[in-house]
């Protein structure tokens, strides 16, 4: 063991070298699931610039970009399954299918079977004590309550101390008191066992601690980040509408309840009636796009919301490059990284006081996600006075300075350092 000195932080004494950490994750880019893997790509890329090493597990094999050094939880002496596609999302309900391919007929057919997400967490969780007993690490870093099973299973098989990483919870996805209760079992358990716990959130510390009985203390607040730098402006799409004079507000995420795309048509509509100028434009997947879009066709929006579909990279910068105003309307998210990314691009927010980014982005427009009046009338404020706008902007971009994913890794590093020192000492 050695003992050494960062001169950047002369105080705090480091007990190792270097530090190992296994880290279990359910996604990471290039793969286009949310902002779960986003966050861990983000981490992980300024951990390694620290001299973290990271063993990034994942459930199947994938496309996976960055510094880490990936481990597949299906390859080699687990168990072999071939995925016939990705359904792997980290947002599924409990009981969403999981299909493979368990092997062949004679003829060569596939014999394709299924699983439900927690049983797909079970088996990782079996895969992952393995793979601790084969790996050295100093640290457990488990992401997301798909990847909390797989942790603790680490933790029985190795002994090394466990963070578990809150990023969203059975509340925030059920919107409401009826939860999963496969979820929040696999939470509560995993919690209890949990050396320390990271939320993305003083809002989603506040919920477990109500909700799921953590001691506080066992709790550290770690907002995600973003990055800074400004992104390559591409030619902008909806053009035509904007040559007529049209301003463009955008959602952009997971079309479900979390998400409060309902609230948010039903504030357009009383947008659409003071000023029919204003397009709504919705970009995103989800389990509710059906209703959402018979929501906009009931309540005569046909001509006033277009659906783009999920759009990423250059066709998401696009259309945030395209739009006057971006909406949040979240019933409850723990953090919410579309309103730093609006900034990037120059696109001032209104999101909802329901939400984590709230704590620290003080330049949006914020209300009540039920409130949609108040919605309409910021999105209607927000249109009226293009320096308003301007002076978000140029205000909130200063907030990003104190949100990069540096400042978010530093912190996760002082945690990794702090339970080291309990190891050893």
């Amino acid at each position: 063991m050695y003992t050494c000195y960062d001169e950047s932080e002369p105080k705090w004494p480091r007990f190792f070298s270097f530090m190992r950490i296994l880290t279990f994750g359910w996604d990471f880019p290039p793969s286009r699931n949310g902002g779960l893997g986003v966050a861990c790509f983000g981490l992980t890329r300024e951990l390694s610039q620290k001299g973290v090493e990271v063993i990034f597990v994942l459930p199947k094999r994938q496309n996976a970009v960055g510094d880490a050094r990936f481990i597949f939880a299906e390859d080699e002496r687990k168990v072999k399954v071939r995925q016939v596609e990705s359904h792997l999302k980290p947002y599924n309900a409990a009981d969403s299918r999981v299909y493979f391919i368990s092997g062949y007929e004679s003829s060569g057919k596939p014999i394709i079977k299924s699983r439900t997400i927690v049983e797909e967490a079970h088996r990782f969780a079996h895969q992952a004590a393995l793979i601790a007993q084969e790996e050295e690490f100093d640290i457990i870093h488990a992401h997301d309550w798909t990847s909390y099973l797989a942790g603790v299973a680490a933790k029985i098989a190795s002994g090394k101390p466990l963070i578990l990483h809150v990023h969203a919870t059975s509340y925030d996805q059920a919107a409401s008191e009826n939860v999963d209760p496969s979820i929040y079992k696999i939470e509560c358990e995993s919690f209890a066992i949990a050396d320390k716990i990271v939320t993305v959130s003083s809002f989603t510390k506040d919920l477990i601690v109500r909700k799921h009985g953590v001691n506080p203390a066992k709790v550290e607040v770690v907002h995600n980040g973003c990055d800074t730098f400004i992104p390559t402006r591409h030619e902008p799409l909806l053009q035509g509408l904007k040559n007529q004079g049209k301003k463009i507000i955008l959602y952009h995420g997971r079309i479900t309840i979390q998400k409060g795309v309902d609230y948010f048509i039903r504030a357009a509509r009383i947008v659409v009636d003071v000023d029919p100028n204003i397009v709504f434009v919705i970009s995103g997947w989800g389990d509710m796009t059906s209703q959402i879009i018979n929501q906009v066709g009931a309540m005569g929006l046909s001509t006033h919301v277009i659906f783009a579909g999920a759009l990423w990279e250059e066709e998401r910068d696009r259309m945030y490059q395209s739009a006057d105003l971006v909406v949040m309307p979240s019933v409850s998210e723990p953090f919410g990284l579309v309103p730093l990314e609006a900034l990037q691009h120059g696109v001032p927010s209104l999101i909802t006081k329901q939400s984590g980014v709230g704590e620290v982005l003080v330049h949006a427009l914020k209300v009540d996600f039920w409130d949609v009046d108040e919605m309409a009338n910021k999105i209607l404020s927000a249109m009226r006075y293009p320096v308003m706008r301007s002076q978000m902007v140029n205000e909130g971009r200063r907030d990003l300075d104190r949100m990069s994913w540096k400042e978010a890794a530093k912190k996760v590093h002082q945690l990794y350092k702090t339970l080291l020192q309990y190891v050893t000492s």
